[in-house]
């Protein structure tokens, strides 16, 4: 009889140690211990699966996830990942038996795009965008880099937002530069399909047409730029119409204009004309750029012509700044020239700031006045 209470009471003492250490945190094997060891291994299961989208929670055996997953299939490789996490007790010690992902859901984004196609036409004045873009900010940027390039067009149409778009950052800079080459053209359409884009349209001379070309050759990082240019026929008099058309015989092409005569003729097309800017910025706005475009192709019949060209602003503001936006503007102005196909070697850019007034700048207008670029062509050496 007493040999039978001694076992009865170490049975006791037994399972009071067993429940002790069930429910104690830091002795090993305990719930609590077993439990933390099993959620460290679902979150290694999460790292492992890259799904930084999601969070678990462990009670016991039973993991339950919360988050939303970019697609139905990440998440099914998320459950099968979290599924199989076990500590070293195995599954029947230490692993996952109930898996809980009805917290979980699933991105409902855009409808894929296959092709995912943008277009922008213009014509007689009006600007029309439609197709697509990869996001809302991507379609506001769109529309907001139209209205800069395209100050005094109607814009108009819709882009809808869809997936399937290149990398967002490299599409919306060959979206700015094909907008910026279409601006060039009086009639014309960028159109892209992927990453590749294209621009096609009637263009007055070959100088303009050659900077088109350079500005979507400008398209890169896994994307490309290409012009589908046609150039416009010349305009006849009827003298002219009424001519016998020689045969093309294989004659070399008529001299170019003289030095004189091109110094005359830029002269002549810059006229009264002023090169204007964004307020304190060397950007060009439209109406000078087509001013630009027009003394390029003049140019172009030029080769042996240099052009200096010379910034000047207002006395607003201090002279060191004032002398950097000068130059700035004029090397704006002698950059656009350059990529409107004048040879870069027979341009040379400076900056006078506030030194050289026409004007007395005590008022808005003589301020305005003395804000300008002045051009001086030169005879060059004859190659």
């Amino acid at each position: 009889m007493k040999a039978l209470l001694k076992f009865l009471a170490g049975c006791v003492v037994i399972g009071v140690i067993g429940i002790v250490s069930i429910h104690m945190d830091l002795l090993p094997g305990s719930a609590p211990s077993a439990e933390r060891h099993l959620l460290a291994k679902a979150l290694d299961a999460i790292d492992a699966a890259g799904a930084d989208w999601a969070g678990v929670e462990v009670d016991g055996q039973k993991a339950v996830l919360f988050g939303e997953a970019p697609s139905r299939e990440a998440l099914d490789r998320l459950k099968a990942a979290v599924a199989h996490a076990q500590w070293p007790g195995g599954l029947a010690l230490g692993g996952i038996t109930i898996l809980d992902a009805s917290n979980m859901t699933v991105f409902s984004g855009p409808a894929l795009a296959d092709p995912f196609l943008w277009i922008a036409e213009l014509q007689a004045g009006q600007l029309v965008l439609s197709g697509y873009a990869p996001s809302q900010s991507a379609r506001d940027a769109v529309f907001l880099l139209a209205a800069m390039r395209f100050p005094d067009t109607d814009i108009s149409g819709a882009l809808e937002i869809a997936s399937g778009a290149p990398p967002e950052d490299g599409w919306l800079s060959a979206a700015s530069i094909s907008l910026q080459a279409l601006a060039r053209l009086d009639n014309g359409a960028v159109e892209a399909n992927g990453p590749a884009f294209e621009v096609s349209g009637v263009v007055a001379d070959s100088a303009r047409a050659a900077a088109i070309e350079r500005l979507m050759a400008l398209i890169d990082g896994g994307f490309s730029g290409a012009a589908k240019l046609t150039l416009a026929a010349p305009e006849t008099t009827p003298e002219e119409s009424a001519s016998p058309v020689a045969a093309d015989t294989g004659a070399a092409p008529a001299e170019v204009a003289e030095p004189d005569r091109c110094a005359e003729q830029s002269r002549s097309i810059l006229g009264d004309a002023q090169i204007s800017f964004a307020r304190d910025r060397a950007s060009l706005n439209r109406a000078s750029r087509e001013l630009l475009d027009a003394l390029a192709a003049a140019l172009g019949a030029c080769p042996n012509l240099k052009i200096d060209i010379t910034g000047h602003t207002d006395a607003a503001g201090g002279a060191a700044a004032n002398r950097r936006l000068s130059l700035a503007r004029a090397r704006a102005v002698g950059d656009y020239l350059g990529a409107a196909g004048v040879d870069a070697a027979r341009i040379t850019t400076s900056g006078a700031g506030e030194s050289q007034p026409l004007v007395s700048n005590r008022t808005a207008e003589g301020r305005a006045r003395n804000r300008r670029i002045e051009f001086e062509f030169t005879p060059g050496n004859q190659d």
